[in-house]
């Protein structure tokens, strides 16, 4: 028969056998085929332990739920071949969805052989996707190399003060918090931003509204504002002047932004940091928006900001915030307290309300920036 591989002094028996299974031929060759490439290509799931086995890619398992991604075209072997290389990192954060620069410590730091993880955006969540960047990357490192630190957006380095009196104090430190099992520090911070235009409504709750003048100046026996915030002269535009005694009028009050649940229930309240009347300009000044506004007598808009500090919350989402102006502080709750419980305080009127999507968590610093119009 065509194609047989028996030899030329093959018997009866022999070529009779071999012709009944002529037809099977073809299915065979393609499941040869398949044996060479069925671990490489698209193996099944029950081959994955063994593979995993064969490949010695046993310490990588707890850190990797997906273990296509070690096994598929070989990765991870490709990545033990490459182990304690910058290469390495950047293949193992790629096996759970991320990647990061690293930062090597400076040479002259007690801890000259750590090095920390840059990110490109903010880690989906805490648990468990830093406890497996912690350890794919505490793999991939050299073995006298350690995973210090990751940060995102919010990065305040230590100063190094050896050798003076202030020497192993807090400025020594750099921000962070440890969450993990190895004790790395992770530093991240996310920024809100929210521009309002203060309604009337709001206005005369808090006590703070002018109606719009109609004439070439306002009427001041319709007004209820000390003549030392009236920081403009009786010829200035009317528009103007309105939006200067009205953003002034916050620099002595206490604000707080104040985060709500999904059913409305207080969070908690964040004290706000900066409360200033301010004027787009160039130079130093805060950030809203891509532009720069800077503190100005006479700035006829409100700058507002808070930021959580690590722990504020976590665990629990936030669908809005707002500001809370003039509350009335608990019994025995300090006036200088940053971050308050839903009990630790009472009263207040709440403005510039807006409905958000945000994961509060303890590794996360939220700076909450409002842009105040008049």
């Amino acid at each position: 028969m065509a194609g047989s591989l028996l030899p030329s002094n093959s018997g009866l028996l022999e070529t009779t056998i071999e012709a009944s299974l002529g037809d099977r031929w073809e299915d065979i060759g393609a499941a040869v085929t398949a044996i060479r490439t069925a671990k490489l290509v698209s193996p099944p799931s029950s081959f994955l332990p063994w593979l995993v086995l064969e490949y010695g890619l046993g310490e990588l398992t707890p850190f990797v739920p997906n273990l296509y991604n070690l096994v598929v075209d070989r990765e991870g072997v490709k990545w033990q071949r490459i182990r304690g290389t910058p290469a390495s990192v950047a293949k193992g954060l790629g096996f759970v969805g991320y990647s990061a620069t690293l930062e090597d410590a400076w040479y002259g730091r007690a801890f000259w052989n750590s090095t920390q993880l840059r990110f490109p955006a903010l880690p989906a969540a805490d648990d468990p996707d830093l406890s497996r960047i912690e350890g794919i990357t505490q793999l991939s490192l050299p073995k006298r190399s350690i995973l210090r630190r990751g940060v995102y957006q919010y990065d305040a380095q230590a100063i190094e003060l050896d050798r003076s009196r202030l020497d192993d104090g807090m400025l020594e430190r750099e921000s962070g918090v440890a969450v993990t099992s190895a004790g790395t520090l992770w530093s991240f911070g996310r920024t809100s931003e929210i521009e309002h235009l203060l309604t009337e409504a709001e206005g005369l709750a808090i006590g703070n509204w002018i109606d719009p003048p109609e004439g070439d100046s306002l009427i001041w026996i319709d007004m209820d504002y000390p003549w030392v915030d009236a920081d403009f002269g009786w010829a200035d535009n009317p528009t103007v002047a309105r939006q200067i005694l009205m953003a002034s009028w916050f620099q002595s009050r206490a604000l707080y932004v104040t985060f709500r649940d999904g059913e409305g229930a207080v969070i908690g309240h964040r004290r706000c940091r900066a409360v200033r009347p301010v004027n787009q300009g160039f130079g130093a000044g805060y950030t809203f928006g891509g532009a720069t506004y800077r503190p100005a007598t006479g700035a006829t808009m409100l700058y507002v900001e808070a930021m959580t500090d690590f722990g504020d919350a976590a665990d629990v989402q936030a669908a809005s915030l707002e500001l809370t102006v003039a509350p009335v502080l608990a019994p025995g709750v300090p006036s200088g307290r940053l971050w308050l419980d839903p009990d630790d305080m009472t009263g207040g009127d709440a403005i510039a309300v807006r409905p958000v999507s945000l994961p509060l968590r303890t590794t996360v610093r939220d700076q909450i920036k409002f842009l105040m119009r008049f």
